[in-house]
């Protein structure tokens, strides 16, 4: 989440530094000029923000204030989805007052070495994230009724910050949980889940493909 379209040069240097990190893990990193389309401009935002592992926003006291608006509002439907969030700023950058409580990394010219370094802790930490995602989803597998909604949850968190082909077993699961259940009337929503579950099952064994 970045302001797109001439940003400062600040920015580009941040931006730049994020996307390096990243990749030196093999994780592919995606702005909002990251797809295209004919359907709204929010909504491909959304359907962005619901893909990705978790959400990285940057923007320095020289970012432009719509900019800074609309990255302020990309966080909240991150939070929303419960995307874990990494926040990247200029020292100078002042933080929006519903977010002065949150971990920052911030950057200054000339100290770039140690901006690098918090950056790979950061993302180091989403390890443990992923880890915890897991843990919860092995305790909703193994309880006596199982919420299956969010057993998904947890197994796409999981899954989509680790890449681990055992998530989508355990999601194999969670679908035979609600197979039996496709033939009963009036159950809608559990046959909705299971195209769910049986949908991020096929595209997490294509991404892995």
């Amino acid at each position: 989440m970045r302001q797109i379209g001439a940003p400062p040069a600040i920015d580009g240097v941040m931006a730049a530094s994020v996307v390096a990190s990243c990749g030196l893990r093999g994780w592919q990193t995606v702005d909002a000029t990251g797809s295209t389309g004919a359907k709204d401009y929010l909504e491909r935002i959304i359907g962005l923000i619901r893909g990705t592992a978790f959400t990285i926003a940057i923007f320095s006291h020289e970012t432009r204030p719509s900019a800074l608006a609309n990255i302020a509002l990309e966080l909240g439907f991150a939070a929303m989805f419960g995307k874990p969030l990494m926040i990247v700023k200029s020292k100078e950058a002042v933080a929006p007052s519903d977010l002065k409580r949150t971990d920052w990394i911030e950057f200054s010219e000339g100290e770039e070495g140690g901006f690098e370094d918090q950056i790979r802790a950061a993302l180091d930490q989403l390890g443990n994230i992923a880890d915890y995602q897991g843990l919860l989803l092995d305790m909703s597998l193994e309880a006596p009724e199982m919420d299956c909604a969010v057993a998904l949850e947890r197994a796409i968190k999981a899954f989509l910050l680790s890449g681990e082909a055992r998530l989508l077993d355990k999601a194999e699961q969670i679908r035979n949980r609600l197979q039996p259940l496709q033939n009963q009337p009036q159950v809608d929503d559990l046959k909705r889940l299971h195209r769910e579950t049986s949908t991020f099952i096929r595209q997490g064994r294509q991404t892995l493909v």
